[in-house]
Parts: C-alpha cells; structure tokens; sequence
C-alpha cells in the first residue's frame, strides 16, 4: 500500500513540475502569416477584442483566430490528467478496503454489502481513539519526504540534461588500435583515400602474392599521393615495405611493376627518405631493364657510399655491378669488378664471369675473343669443385652464338659433349697441353697473352669424331627444344663454314620449329627456306631427265620488312623431302591458303615425289574443315589408290562421317558410305597390316576414336553394327565401353523410339529436351539397372561379386550389360524376335568381322518386361 501512494505521488509531483504551461514541443507559426499586435490597454470590461490573421498585409482576406487556443487546450488536457491523479490519491486515502476500491467494486453486490458491513463494525470495536489506518499523514513522514525529495530533484537533473548527456554518451573516445604500417595523415581532409589505402595494406600483409590486390594498392597509392598533403612523408617504413616487397619478390619483375619501383624510389628520394640496400638495387634493376642503363649506373656509383655491410648485400651489390657494365659495353671494368669480388673471398660465386664473357664476344676482334676464352677457361677452373652445369654451358653457348662467336660457342658445346667422359678433349686440358703446365690448371695461370702466343684456333679444335652431321645435329635439337630457333640456323651456317653438307631432316626441323612461333618474320624465315629447298629438288629432277629449257620456279612472293634471312640460304640447300612439303602443307591448310596449297600440291608433281599418309591426311583435314564431305571422299578414293591409308586417315573418315550420319546438322551426301561400309574398309586395311604394324596401330588407337566410331553407329540407328562395334573393337584395340560410350547408347535408344518420320532436322537434335524424349531415356537407364542387378545376381550365384572381379572382368561385364540391352531392345522391336541374332551376324559379315565373338544370346528377358 505504501509502495502505491509514493508511486502515485511522485507521479503527481513530476507532471506538475515538469509539464509547463506552454510545452516546447508546440508547433511553430506559419512562416507567412501576419498576425497583428495586440493592444494590452484597451476599453471597458465589456469590450471585446477579436483577432484576425491574413496571408499578407495587402490581401483581401482574413480569418478570424484566437490566439490562446491551443494553450487552452493543452493546459484542459493537464486539468484532466491532475483529476486522474486526484481520484487515485482519494482510492488510495479509503485503502484496499474502501467502498469504492477497485477491489470492493469487483465484488457482487451481496458479498460487497457483507464485506461493508463486517468492515464497519470492525472500525466500531477498535474505537474511535486508534488513528485511521491509512492516513496521509503518517504515511508521508519526514523522512519519506527526504527520499522523495531526493527522488524528484534527480528526475529533473535528468530531464534537463538528456540531449547533453546523451551525445557524451555517443562521443567518449575509444582507444583506437593501430597497425604499424598505417598511415596516419596529419591533415583532416581525405581521410577516406587514407582509409582505403590502409585497409589495403592491411589486405596485402595476409596476402602478399596476390597480383590483383597489388593493383589495388597501387592504385590507392596515387590517389592518396595526389589528394592528400604530405602523404609520402607520412608513410612508415613498414608500409613503404609493403609496398615494396610484392614488386621486388620475383627475379625479374615486368614492365609494369619495374615503372612502380622507379616510381616508389624516386618519391621517396625527392622527400629525403633513405632507401635500404635491397630496395636500392631493385631500383637499379629497374632502371637497367627499361633501357635507363646510364642512369641505372649513376646509381650504382653513388650507392656505392652508403651501402651496407651485410654479405648477401654486398654480394648482390656487385654483381650488378658486374651485369650492368656487361650490359653497358664495358666489359674491362665489369672484369676488374668481378676479379676483385672473386679475389676477396674465395668462396664467393664464380659465375659472376659468365655476362664478362658474353660482353667480351660481343666486342670486334681477336683480342677481345681471346680476352672472353681466357675468361671461360678462369670460370672452368674456378668451378672445378662445383662442375659447370648444363645451363652453364647452354648460357655461354647460345650467348656466343648470338655474338656471332661461331667457333667459341661449338668449343663450348664440345665441352659440355665430352664433360664426364673424354676430359683429354676438354678446353682447359687443351691449354695445358699448348702451353706446357703441369699438375692441376689454377686461374691465376691463366692469361690472356698465353691464349694469343698458343693461337685461339688450336685451343678450340674439334675432335674429328665430332666432325659430322649428327654432331651438329644434336646440338640444333637442343637448340631448338629451348626455343632458340635462330641460334640453331647460326649453327647450319657453322656447318657450311666447316664443310658438313646438313640434311634435310635438319633443316626441316628448322622450318617447323619458325613456323611453331607464329610471327611474321619467323614465318617469312621458314617459307624462304622451305621454297628454296622445293627449288632445289625441282632442278635436280629437270637436270636428270634432261628437259630442255629452264626448271620451274616457285613462285613464293612474300616479303616482310625487316626479316633478318640467315646467311646460309644463299648456299646451295640440300633437296626438299615429303616431310618438307607436308610441314608446309600443314602451315597453308591451317591458314586457310587454298592458292598455296593448290599450288604446293603442283610443285608436288613436278618434284615426282610421292605422297605419303602424312600429306594426304591433311588435304582431307583441309576439306573436312570446309565441310565439302563429297570432296573429301573423292580425294581419299583418288589419292589411296596409290597411298596406304594410316590410323589417322581413318580417324579423318569417322568425323567426316559424324557429320555425314547426323540428319539434323549438314545434308546427306549420297556417294559417302555407310557406317557399316566404312567399318568394312577400315578393318579390311587392318587385315593386310604387319605383325608390327598391327601393335603399332594397337598402341595409337585412341579413346576418342573409339568414341567417334560408336558415336557414328549411334547416328545411323544401326543397333545390329553398334553390338558388332563393341564387340569387335574389344577383341582387335582392347577398347570397351565406359560411361560417356553408356550415354551415346542410351541416348540412341532413347531417341530411336517414338520419332515421327516427318521430324524436321532442326527439331532432331532437340529431342533429348522433350517430356517424351526424358520419359525414354529414363525408361532405358531403368533397363540398364534390371540388366546389372541380374549380372550382379549371377555372380552372386557362383560365390562372386564386381568389388572382386579383376580389371579384365569388370571390362566384360560392362560390355555385357551394352550388349544386352542393345540385344533387349532388338528383340522388343524385332517382327521376330527370333531373327536378332542373325540380324546381328549378318551386320558382322558386312562389317568384315564375321569371325568376332559376338557374345551370347538373351535369355529370360522376359523378366524384365
């Protein structure tokens, strides 16, 4: 009951304190309306004054308003609220058990008249002396009033200081987290650029290899350059390192990333920021691969100064050093350099010689070769505990080669040929024998000057077995598998230069490889000699059959400026081959040159060489891409006549038959044979092979081949010649089916029911869509799983199961579930089923296979009806 009257009172004291008479919350005066002044001395008592309001001093209209409404009607609506409150106090004064208490009223009328009454004669026997119970008085003591009192005055503390309290509230500060690396600008302005350049860094600490968040972050970089003021000197160190560290972590950056690391460097140079030793020669590096070679040794000259003192960075110092001289022309001063680096400590790496010699062979005359051959037998002996690797060699070589040191770079190769095995014609036991030393050959005994007085020729004689084409052979096979095409043309003219005639076959690799790269003036290289050697071998068979007059001559008319034609073709070339025409074949079908291949064919004639599968299978590519099928098959009867047809001419019938047996793509040409015909043909080239031949083409039959060849059976709705596909194919290439052959012969089943005859071709490959068409195949899976579980009930009958059976097992037994079906679905469409089988066998007699195990006949099929 107390807790009742302190809350009703404080109610009653908080809305008469903090409800004022005019509230704040009272919408404002209209902006444009004129309300005229009023008077505050005016007439009598029974005067009236009316107030009046208009849009504007001059407008005609008026509207009568009284001022003090709306506080009327707020203070009406206070009044109201006191009287509610003044009812619950008197509620509250008569207590629980007034007479008219929320409980006494909830009574009925008879137990409220009882309660009443029992009530008053209670008052009756406790006397009229005893206070009443419940009175105000001694509820509100003194020190209820404290308590209350207390209460109120932090009510309207609160209430006046809410909007101030509450954005306190909002604004404490937080202790912000930094990283390191982020960036804290010292201006307000675009701190969002900043933002986004931290929440990079932040990115590219977890994920420092990611080439796209790189990006980001550069671009990030500009913008906040540009944006915001002093933002390069604000960048820590660890953040510069951030950026660093993903442009300089390959060996060799790109373009892009090499104009970044200028950029990076030359910011932080212009505020006067120190660049640490690896990030200085990352920029040095940049500068030499974008061609800044004279600045890039400005650089390193003034580095030089402030370097650091670590091993790996010194090392590092100077071998760029080292590479930019070489680089620059400079071969004396990057060999001073890279002496004084190797004579300081001896166990530093010795093929920093390696750019010296390549500078040096690409200096005029025969002191700079032989300066660059004194060096190389340096680098031999340094390295005789650590032997010279494969790349050492190919490194020098080929460097030699491009230089044009042709003699140097086949002593170089003759070194790497004999390295293990033959060191008596090894380059460093060649000098100790010309100049007299005995015991182990040491650097510092050998000189330039010795090199001179013994003759540079002596020292890199070939030996005479290696005097031949195989030698050179090999080494242009090398060349050319590394992808230095035109390194291995330079060793043609070395073959010229010291009397080996090269083959064809070697120059053919030449040509093909040229061709391989794809740019014009490869191109323009590999045509020339290819037309060169036709030419030859055209005039060698005019001269033999003594025509008179002049041999043809190829008209091979295509020039590209700036092709660098190797020396060698302006000596007399060996005769082109059929492996020269077919290599050029290839190079005009695939191009779509129908002139020159048309033209190719003619040269063909007139050099009387025959033509070999090779040839003809791609002529017959080349119509096969222009989908002329009938051209196809007219070129294949004329030119196998005379050629014996390959595996791969086959594989060149069976697309073209794919698109000959598929209605629904390309029209029907009448003089192509039939799946079954073609069948016949290719197992009748496969009867008069060899022993060897037969493994051979056992060993090239391919999975897609297998696929095609059913794929085409499947086109033709040919049930009876798909189960002798399957059949034979297993017993002659040891192919069977899988699950992509299970879906080609699903789906044929599947779309051989149910298609009207009228179908238009365009709806044919649509079928498989249709409800019907989903229907059929569904039905033919359902099939396919009865015919597994009686496989598998079989085998469970004789104590088996597919988990045991070996990998030739299981094989049969995919091929017996596709036979089964295809048997199953014969016999449901058959007039007479018992005819299937000879169906089948006649289908194996025109295919050429009569004597394939054909598998046994279905039984009790009607179980799965």
């Amino acid at each position: 009951m107390l807790r009742q009257a302190v809350q009703g009172a404080r109610w009653y004291q908080h809305v008469a304190r903090a409800t004022p008479s005019t509230p704040p919350s009272l919408p404002r005066q209209r902006a444009f309306t004129v309300i005229a002044p009023r008077l505050i001395h005016y007439g009598g008592p029974n005067d009236k004054v009316r107030f009046y309001e208009q849009d504007t001093r001059g407008s005609q209209k008026r509207r009568r308003v009284d001022p003090e409404a709306e506080d009327n009607a707020e203070q009406e609506g206070v009044q109201e609220e006191l009287s509610k409150l003044d009812e619950e106090l008197q509620i509250l004064k008569e207590g629980p058990y007034g007479p008219n208490s929320p409980f006494m009223m909830s009574l009925p009328e008879k137990d409220r008249n009882i309660a009443l009454e029992a009530l008053r004669k209670h008052k009756e026997e406790q006397g009229k002396d005893e206070p009443a119970a419940y009175d105000l008085k001694q509820v509100f003591d003194e020190e209820l009033d404290e308590i209350l009192r207390q209460e109120f005055e932090g009510l309207a503390m609160e209430e006046e200081n809410w909007q101030s309290q509450g954005k306190t509230k909002k604004k404490s500060p937080k202790a912000v987290i930094r990283q390191p690396y982020e960036v804290v600008p010292n201006h307000s302005e675009n701190h969002a650029y900043v933002d986004r350049f931290n929440d990079c860094l932040k990115r590219v600490e977890h994920h420092p290899l990611d080439e796209r968040l790189g990006q980001e972050l550069w671009k990030w970089y500009r913008r906040c350059k540009q944006a915001v003021p002093d933002f390069v000197e604000s960048i820590p160190d660890e953040a510069m390192s951030l950026l660093w560290d993903p442009k300089t972590s390959a060996e060799s950056a790109t373009a892009s990333q090499a104009v970044h690391i200028q950029t990076l460097a030359e910011d932080a140079l212009s505020v006067g920021r120190s660049l640490s030793t690896p990030h200085m020669l990352s920029y040095i590096k940049s500068l030499q691969n974008t061609g800044k070679t004279k600045e890039a040794l400005d650089q390193w000259e003034a580095h030089q100064r402030g370097l650091s003192q670590k091993k790996e960075d010194l090392e590092a110092y100077w071998k760029l050093g080292v590479r930019i001289f070489s680089a620059e022309g400079d071969p004396q001063r990057a060999q001073d350099i890279a002496l004084a680096f190797l004579a300081n400590d001896k166990s530093r790496e010795s093929r920093i010689l390696i750019p010296v010699i390549l500078a040096w062979g690409k200096k005029p005359g025969k002191e700079a070769a032989a300066k660059a051959w004194a060096l190389y037998l340096q680098l031999k002996t340094l390295l005789e505990q650590h032997t010279m690797t494969m790349e050492d060699y190919d490194l020098i070589s080929i460097g030699l080669l491009k230089a044009g040191r042709l003699n140097l770079a086949i002593a170089v190769f003759k070194d790497m040929m004999v390295s293990g095995h033959d060191p008596a014609n090894d380059s460093t036991s060649l000098y100790k024998a010309a100049v007299g030393l005995v015991g182990n050959l040491q650097a510092s005994s050998i000189s330039e000057g010795d090199v001179n007085k013994v003759s540079l020729a002596t020292l890199t004689v070939l030996p005479r077995r290696f005097q031949n084409r195989f030698f050179y052979a090999s080494w242009m096979k090398k060349l050319i598998g590394m992808g230095e095409v035109d390194s291995a043309a330079m060793v043609i003219e070395l073959m010229y230069e010291r009397g080996v005639h090269p083959d064809p076959k070697h120059l053919n690799g030449l040509i093909a490889a040229w061709l391989r790269r794809g740019n014009a003036v490869a191109r323009e290289k590999a045509e020339r000699l290819g037309w060169a050697m036709i030419q030859r071998r055209i005039d060698t068979v005019w001269a033999r059959s003594n025509s008179p007059g002049e041999s043809p001559r190829p008209n091979q008319d295509q020039e590209v400026d700036g092709a660098r034609i190797p020396r060698f073709l302006q000596r007399p070339m060996p005769s082109a081959n059929i492996e020269t025409f077919s290599i050029l074949l290839l190079h005009y079908t695939r191009r779509s040159d129908e002139g020159m291949t048309k033209y190719l064919v003619k040269c063909l004639q007139d050099a009387q060489i025959r033509p070999n599968s090779y040839f003809m299978n791609h002529l017959l590519y080349a119509e096969l891409r222009k989908q002329d099928i009938q051209s196809l098959w007219t070129k294949f009867q004329t030119m196998s006549a005379s050629i014996q047809p390959d595996l791969e001419t086959y594989a060149c019938l069976w697309d073209c038959g794919k698109l000959q047996y598929d209605r629904g793509r390309t029209a029907y040409v009448s003089g192509f044979p039939t799946a079954r015909a073609l069948y016949a043909d290719m197992m009748q080239w496969h009867a008069q092979l060899s022993s060897r031949a037969t493994s051979a083409a056992r060993e090239e039959f391919s999975k897609e081949l297998y696929d095609q060849i059913v794929r085409c059976f499947c086109l033709s709705k040919d049930l009876a010649g798909t189960l002798v596909v399957l059949c034979s194919m297993r017993a002659l290439f040891g192919f069977t089916p899988d699950d992509i052959t299970a879906r080609v012969i699903v789906l044929q089943v599947a779309r051989s029911a149910g298609v009207p005859v009228d179908t238009p071709k365009r709806r044919l490959r649509r079928l498989s869509s249709t409800p019907k068409s989903k229907e059929n195949i569904a039905h033919v899976h359902r099939l396919v799983e009865l015919l597994s579980e009686r496989k598998i009930s079989a085998l469970q009958a004789r104590g088996l199961s597919l988990d045991t059976l070996d990998p030739a097992e299981r094989e049969q037994y995919q091929l017996e579930i596709m036979t089964d079906l295809l048997r199953l679905i014969m016999q449901r469409t058959a007039v007479n089923p018992n005819a299937v089988d000879a169906e089948i066998a006649t289908a194996a007699t025109e295919m050429g296979v009569s004597g394939i195990d054909l598998g046994a006949s279905l039984e009790d099929d009607h179980l799965l009806l």
